[in-house]
C-alpha cells in the first residue's frame, strides 16, 4: 500500500525591511517593553524581540538601550524642533511668537507624557546624559532667537543663555512633576504659568490701560 507524506507547510514569507524601519520598529517595541518592565529590569534580548529583529541585529542600530532610550528622547525633541521651526519661519512679532512657542513645549511634553515617565524614573545616568543633550538643542535654538530679539529691544535679558536655561529647565521640571503625578495636567494652566515667569524674566512690557 502507498504511502502518502504529509503536505509540507508553507514557508514563511520574509519580509525585507530597511535599516530605517527596523531602526522605527525598535524604537516604537521599546516603548511598549520600558512600559510595561521599566528601564532597569528590560534586556537588549527583549527589546530585539519587540522590535522583530535578532539581538544581534539590535546591535547594528544601538550600542546599548540607553542609546536606544537616548535615541527615542532624540526623535522627541526633534518633533518639537520641526514645530519650533515652522513656528519661527512665520516670522510673527517677537511676545507672540514666544508666547506661541512655550504653548507648544508644554503641550508636546503632555502628549508624551509616558516617556517623560519612563526617562526620569528609571533612566540611569549615561542614558540621562543622551537626554540632556539632546534637551541642549531646544536650549540653542531658544537662546538664538531670544538674542535676535534681545537686538530689537524685544526682550530684556542680562544674560541670554542663562536666560533661556532658566525658562527651559523651570517648564520641563515643572512638567516632569506633574506628569509623575499621573493626575490630569491642565495644559493652558500650565502654559501660563511659564508664560508667567518668561514675561517676568524677559522684561515683557507692561499691558497699556
Amino acid at each position: 500500500m502507498a504511502t502518502t507524506s504529509p503536505p509540507s507547510r508553507p514557508r514563511r514569507k520574509r519580509v525585507t525591511r530597511s535599516p530605517e524601519d527596523r531602526r522605527a520598529a525598535l524604537l516604537s517595541g521599546a516603548a511598549e517593553v520600558f512600559r510595561e518592565k521599566g528601564f532597569a529590569d528590560s534586556t537588549v534580548a527583549e527589546l530585539a524581540e519587540a522590535g522583530e529583529v535578532a539581538k544581534g541585529t539590535f546591535y547594528l542600530y544601538f550600542d546599548s538601550k540607553d542609546h536606544l532610550l537616548g535615541a527615542m528622547w532624540e526623535e522627541y525633541v526633534d518633533r518639537f524642533l520641526v514645530t519650533t521651526r515652522a513656528l519661527l519661519d512665520e516670522g510673527g512679532a517677537w511676545w507672540p511668537t514666544l508666547d506661541r512657542l512655550v504653548r507648544a513645549l508644554v503641550a508636546h511634553a503632555v502628549e508624551n507624557a509616558e516617556l517623560h515617565r519612563i526617562v526620569y524614573r528609571s533612566a540611569n545616568a549615561k542614558a540621562l546624559d543622551l537626554c540632556r543633550s539632546s534637551n541642549q538643542r531646544v536650549i540653542d535654538l531658544m537662546a538664538e532667537f531670544i538674542g535676535r530679539g534681545a537686538l530689537a529691544g524685544a526682550f530684556r535679558a542680562g544674560d541670554v543663555k542663562l536666560a533661556c536655561r532658566m525658562l527651559f529647565h523651570g517648564a520641563h521640571g515643572l512638567l516632569d512633576d506633574l506628569i509623575s503625578s499621573a493626575e490630569p495636567i491642565d495644559v493652558e494652566a500650565v502654559a501660563a504659568a511659564v508664560l508667567e515667569l518668561a514675561h517676568r524674566g524677559l522684561g515683557a512690557p507692561e499691558p497699556t490701560a
